[in-house]
């Protein structure tokens, strides 16, 4: 049975387990900055009007390791690098605010 999440809740939820647990809140804050940069992988592939298959042959990746990359599941930085290329994009580094 599928159920309709419910945002504040989740951040409430989040909230209280990671209260007093910076290793914990810490392991999340990366899980969410992961997640996020995955989803803008996929948007700009999207605003690309490109493919899994686009990428993977552009790449060299299978489209396997296209499809993982994107779900969060594994990639290396060089997987990463090579994804960026077939989108003619690259990969840099910016100041943030600091943990």
């Amino acid at each position: 049975m599928l159920v309709k999440s419910d945002a504040l809740k989740e951040q409430k939820k989040i909230a209280e387990l990671t209260a007093g647990d910076e290793s914990l809140m810490r392991q999340h804050q990366l899980f969410q900055a992961e997640m996020q940069f995955k989803q803008e992988l996929i948007n700009k592939r999207k605003a690309y009007s490109l493919t899994q298959k686009d990428i993977s042959e552009r790449s060299g990746l299978s489209q396997q390791a296209v499809s993982r990359l994107e779900k969060g599941n594994g990639g290396t930085i060089e997987t990463i690098i090579k994804y960026l290329s077939a989108m003619g994009c690259t990969l840099t580094l910016k100041d943030g605010a600091m943990p």
